[in-house]
C-alpha cells in the first residue's frame, strides 16, 4: 500500500537546470577565472550547493564566498524557471487520493525559502526537508528517512521520485521505492535499478491506483 510519495525539486518539480548550471557558471568565472563547460557541471545537480563550491574553493571563506554568489544569481535567475507541466494536476491528484506528501531537497532553508516558496507548491506538502535539516546529505539515506519518519510511514509506502541517479541512491539505501522523472533527468547507468520511470506525471498516479489496487 503506497501511503506517501516524497520528491525531489531540480529536474523534478521545477525545470531548473539551465539556471542552476548557468549561475555556477557566471560565479566561477567572475570569481575564479574559470570557463567550465555546462556538460562538466551536470554531476552537481542534485547534491547540496556547499559540498559542490568546495571543489572549487582553496579555502572555507571562498566557499563562502563561491555559495553566496552562485545563490544570488541563481536567485535572479529563478525568475525565468517553470514548474514542469502535469506537476500541478499531480500534486492535485494525489492529495485527492489522500496521499501524504514530502519534498526532500538538496537546497539548504534560505534557498528553498528564496527560489522554492513563491512558486506556491507549499501548501501540497506536509513535509519538506532541507541540506539544512540533517547532518547527512544524498546520495546518503539520512534526508529521506528523516521525511518519512516526519509523515510517519515506513519505507516499504512510500515512493521517492527524483531525477538525479543521487535521488536514486538516497531512496534505494531508505527502503523506498523510487520513480525517475525522465524529464528531468540525464542518462546513468544505475537508472535501470528504478522501480519505475515516470514519462509523464500523471504515470505516478495510474501507478499508484494499480498499486494499492492489488493490495
Amino acid at each position: 500500500m503506497i501511503k506517501a510519495v516524497l520528491f525531489d525539486i531540480d529536474g523534478t518539480l521545477l525545470d531548473t537546470e539551465k539556471q542552476v548550471i548557468a549561475g555556477l557558471q557566471e560565479t566561477l568565472r567572475e570569481q575564479k577565472g574559470f570557463q567550465v563547460a555546462a556538460e562538466d557541471l551536470f554531476y552537481t545537480l542534485g547534491i547540496p550547493g556547499k559540498q559542490v563550491v568546495a571543489d572549487f574553493a582553496d579555502s572555507d571563506s571562498e566557499s563562502d564566498q563561491l555559495l553566496q554568489s552562485w545563490e544570488s544569481k541563481m536567485k535572479t535567475n529563478f525568475k525565468d524557471v517553470q514548474i514542469f507541466p502535469g506537476i500541478i494536476d499531480l500534486l492535485e491528484g494525489l492529495r485527492e487520493k489522500g496521499l501524504l506528501l514530502a519534498i526532500v531537497t538538496s537546497k539548504n532553508k534560505s534557498e528553498f525559502v528564496d527560489e522554492v516558496t513563491p512558486f506556491g507548491l507549499n501548501s501540497y506538502f506536509q513535509a519538506v526537508i532541507t541540506a539544512s535539516d540533517t547532518l547527512k546529505h544524498k546520495p546518503n539515506p539520512e534526508p529521506v528517512l528523516k521525511g518519512l519518519d516526519e509523515l510517519q510511514v515506513l519505507a516499504e509506502q512510500a515512493i521517492y521520485v527524483g531525477d538525479a541517479v543521487y535521488d536514486l541512491r538516497s531512496g534505494k539505501a531508505a527502503g523506498t521505492k523510487f520513480a525517475l522523472a525522465t524529464w528531468g533527468a540525464k542518462f546513468h547507468s544505475e537508472f535501470e535499478q528504478a522501480d519505475y520511470q515516470l514519462q509523464h506525471p500523471q504515470d505516478l498516479l495510474q501507478i499508484i491506483t494499480k498499486e494499492n489496487s492489488s493490495n
